[in-house]
């Protein structure tokens, strides 16, 4: 049984299905985007390898740099703090213990570190590998499926400092060899950073930034829109990893699924999920456009649509739920959500953590990318569709009939045996 470090309720344990991905970046494959990127980005340049990437030098990701003086003293106070453990030279490729530090608190975020993880025991039989992650993200960090668990509240660094640096300690003791830095590739966190530094691990592994950096190991990230699973997958190339990237799975809400069943087999097939929110208002698509779709889908399958929500979305909501055969679906914590998408035939939903949820379940999905970058963020498998919404010039007929076209097709493979 994994160990958790304090002692958690046992995680899940069982293997998920494999999806069926195309074992290629965004770029290509069924569910690729049908614009390079939603931003407009320019092609990628060529690399050098050698230097961290500006936004100075066209196609590059465009980082952060964190070198002012005073973050650069935050970094020589990390170095102090803590030092790493004096060991033996090692190969981060023989490691059989690795510790993944990801602790930032948005759903989608830690979602795409599973194919890390995935790659890592696929290509290291028999490894240990340690997550630490945020405490509020507990949940969905069990779902990863990690050897052992770490929580820790980056807050509590100021209000519990007690609680913190028993986090770390715990950490600490548990003595891995190889840390990776797992924090995002196009700007410097100093607390990602800090904390896998504070973890001892005399082999630091982190994307090659501009500006001072604790890690041992650095690795250049690739074009800006290059497919985000693959560009965390360039991590483990210091562990002599190279694997394709595949969209994330998880083994999550299988109970949650069976007790909504009393629920959902009152709604007719199919059941068509729309989710107008997300958590930047300019990733939403209109909530007009969302309306006719749902009167298309209606008019074109009958069936009926279900209106997901999230936290601050109640008015989005409100509105979608009056058109015809509609409901709104009730709160959900995380299980209860999974459970839901799963039962679904098809969901359609913004650039947002749940979208990266729904494809992990398998579920049907129509991504809609209006401002972010549909081949970094959106998942090349057979059963999504990512479209860019992002030319205001297009016309709102054509747009829509676009998006239910994608709707058709994924609905096509659904249909029941009458």
């Amino acid at each position: 049984m994994p160990a958790v470090q304090p002692a958690w309720p046992a995680p899940l344990s069982r293997e998920a299905p494999r999806l069926h991905a195309a074992d290629q970046p965004a770029g290509g494959g069924r569910g690729a985007a049908s614009a390079s990127c939603a931003a407009g980005a320019d092609a990628p340049g060529p690399t050098d390898g050698d230097r961290p990437r500006h936004p100075e030098r066209p196609g590059d990701p465009p980082m952060k740099d964190p070198g002012r003086p005073a973050n650069r003293l935050l970094w020589w106070l990390a170095k102090k703090s803590f030092s790493r453990r004096t060991v033996p030279a090692q190969d981060p490729a023989q490691a059989r213990r690795v510790l993944v530090v990801r602790v930032d608190e948005r759903m989608g975020n830690l979602i795409l570190l599973e194919p890390l993880l995935d790659a890592l025991r696929r290509h290291r039989p028999g490894v240990r590998i340690a997550l630490l992650a945020a405490r509020k993200m507990e949940s969905l960090a069990r779902a990863l499926r990690p050897d052992e668990l770490f929580l820790i509240d980056k807050r509590d660094f100021v209000r519990r400092p007690g609680r913190w640096l028993r986090a770390v300690r715990a950490v600490r003791a548990s003595a891995y060899p190889v840390a990776i830095d797992a924090g995002s590739w196009h700007e410097a966190s100093f607390t990602h950073s800090a904390l896998a530094h504070f973890s001892g691990a005399p082999i630091v592994c982190a994307y090659r930034r501009p500006g001072p950096t604790l890690a041992t190991h650095t690795v250049t990230p690739g074009p800006q829109d290059e497919y985000e699973v693959a560009q965390r997958l360039r991590l483990l190339s210091p562990l002599g990893i190279s694997a394709a990237p595949e969209p994330p799975r998880l083994e999550l809400g299988g109970r949650a699924a069976d007790a909504l069943d009393r629920w959902l087999e009152e709604l007719p097939w199919p059941r068509i999920g729309l989710w107008p929110g997300a958590r930047k208002s300019e990733n939403r698509w209109k909530l007009s456009r969302f309306s006719r779709l749902g009167r298309m889908l209606g008019d074109a399958f009958g069936g009926s649509r279900v209106i997901l929500w999230g936290p601050g979305e109640e008015a989005l909501r409100d509105e979608l739920a009056r058109l015809p055969a509609t409901v709104a679906a009730p709160p959900t914590d995380l299980f209860e959500l999974a459970g839901l998408l799963r039962r679904l035939d098809l969901l359609v939903i913004n650039d947002t953590g749940p979208m990266h949820l729904a494809v992990a379940l398998g579920t049907p999905t129509v991504a809609l990318f209006t401002a972010t970058c549909a081949t970094r963020f959106g998942h090349p498998a057979a059963h999504a569709r990512n479209l860019v919404l992002a030319d205001p010039a297009e016309d709102e007929q054509a747009q829509i009939e676009r998006v239910e076209a994608a709707c058709r097709e994924l609905l096509s493979a659904r249909r029941p045996e009458r």
